[in-house]
């Protein structure tokens, strides 16, 4: 009885909380190749975006950066090429940290040059990307189960475990990693045999929590966190960026198109950007 109740009074919950975060795009963009992440540099107030432009897993050399100014504006699509299928972007003093496949590549964006590749050889596929405070980067890899990080000028594992599902979007705070799981086993059309969820990692400890989740299906790509024990995700498959508590349940959503990918969360613009992989789109939404 206990738990049909917890399931009436969990459903019920999402029917009056799952409200829209947001009512018709600021702006969309168009013209971009299969874009998966999209990072905001405020010093230029420019926002980069990661091109696949072929098989996510592919090392093709077709992949690059473009460019898009504060307003959403196209600058150029190809602003840096000689990537393969990057997707994950991070920005620090100056240098944006793009995860390719099986490296680690690192662009100064002042000079708009390629300054470092890092090798991960024994990964699957790099994916999301955070940076801490004190500029430690931390890169998923998504179907090998790993999280790596950069130290001494190499991609060590700092962690790998079964238990990460399928790690995609990083989010980091002063004391935990946030991962935005995928689910177990992504096939070749993305689906899974689970649904993904959001994991908890201590940065002292490295123990892995997984937060509350009232029985919903995700493939969660991006991740943010957005005030108190709050954080923005992405459902790839669904089309959705999905305000989520640590209870699990969702109080608002944004319903966008199939493919919404890794986002970014502006908040003092109160601006959520989000690239469509599957529709080479940018679109700009205004938060309630």
């Amino acid at each position: 009885m206990r738990q049909t109740f917890k399931a009436i009074s969990t459903l019920v919950g999402l029917i009056f909380t799952c409200q829209a975060l947001a009512d018709n795009p600021v702006w969309t963009t168009s013209g971009f190749k299969m874009p998966e992440s999209v990072e905001y540099d405020r010093a230029h107030d420019r926002f980069y975006v990661s091109n696949v432009n072929g098989g996510v897993m592919e090392q093709d050399g077709n992949g690059s950066i473009g460019l898009m100014d504060g307003s959403g504006k196209l600058i150029e699509v190809d602003w840096i090429t000689g990537l393969h299928s990057p997707k994950g972007l991070a920005l620090h003093n100056n240098k944006l940290y793009v995860a390719d496949v099986k490296q680690l590549v690192v662009i100064n964006v002042k000079s708009g040059k390629l300054v470092a590749r890092y090798e991960a050889d024994d990964s699957k596929v790099l994916n999301g990307i955070t940076i801490n405070k004190d500029g430690k980067v931390f890169v998923s890899d998504w179907t090998g189960n790993r999280i790596y990080t950069l130290e001494d000028g190499e991609l060590k594992i700092w962690l790998e475990n079964i238990e990460l599902n399928s790690p995609n979007g990083l989010w980091v705070d002063n004391t935990h990693l946030y991962v935005a799981s995928w689910g177990k086993n992504p096939k070749d059309d993305f689906t899974t045999e689970t649904s993904g969820n959001i994991k908890k990692i201590s940065l002292k400890t490295k123990k892995i929590e997984t937060l509350d989740q009232e029985g919903l299906w995700l493939n969660m790509d991006g991740i943010a966190g957005y005030g108190k024990h709050k954080w923005l995700v992405s459902d790839f498959l669904k089309g959705e960026i999905l305000l989520i508590n640590d209870k699990g349940y969702i109080e608002k959503s944004v319903k966008s198109k199939k493919g919404s990918a890794d986002f970014y969360y502006i908040p003092e613009k109160n601006l959520l950007v989000v690239p469509m992989l599957m529709d080479n789109q940018v679109i700009a939404y205004r938060l309630n």
